[in-house]
């Protein structure tokens, strides 16, 4: 486990200029670990909701699920039992780096929690048996209508390390970039 300064969380890396990939803070002792998900230094995102998703199976997979600049959502997700890897794509038409994608790994192990803001695509693929991810959104569900790009899209090119064992009919059926409006 990461052991920092006391409720300290560190932006480890910046993707596309606007997505951060933070180390939590993690205290460890007789008693077992406590991880500090958000404290002063994520002040700036207000979690308004957040969920945990239980993934019995490795290979279970979220889809590409976006928000556009102009109705906001920003989320916040990390991995808190197991490892998963999570995508990040750039769905903001004017930028150099349109329909690019980064991916990073986040585990029990590392800490690492990345901090996703409208514009962006992003993904989820559990590496292995009995992952936990906890997802926060600065909206509640009521307001968080997501729109969604179909992961097989080939000018987005998503590479998964594993096959999918379990996805949404929704997800499986979500339309291409030049279908979805995107």
């Amino acid at each position: 486990m990461i052991n920092g300064g006391y409720g300290r969380k560190m932006v480890v890396k910046e993707l596309f200029g606007k997505v951060k990939i933070y180390r939590l803070h993690t205290r460890v002792d007789n008693r077992g670990s406590l991880e500090y998900v958000f404290d002063e230094n994520t002040a700036i995102f207000k979690s308004r909701e957040t969920r945990i998703y239980s993934m019995p199976k490795e290979g279970t997979f979220f889809g590409i699920h976006y928000r556009e600049e102009s109705n906001p959502m920003t989320k916040f997700v990390t991995v808190i039992r197991g490892r998963g890897m999570d995508y990040i794509i750039d769905l903001r038409k004017g930028s150099p780096t349109y329909l690019e994608w980064e991916s990073i790994e986040l585990s029990e192990e590392n800490a690492f929690a990345v901090q996703i803001p409208a514009g962006f695509g992003h993904a989820f693929i559990s590496l292995q048996n009995d992952t936990i991810q906890l997802y926060s959104v600065d909206r509640s569900g009521n307001d968080a209508h997501s729109k969604q790009i179909n992961y097989k899209d080939s000018k987005i090119g998503l590479k998964l390390p594993i096959p999918i064992s379990e996805i949404s009919d929704y997800d499986l059926s979500a339309p291409v970039v030049s279908e979805s409006g995107e």
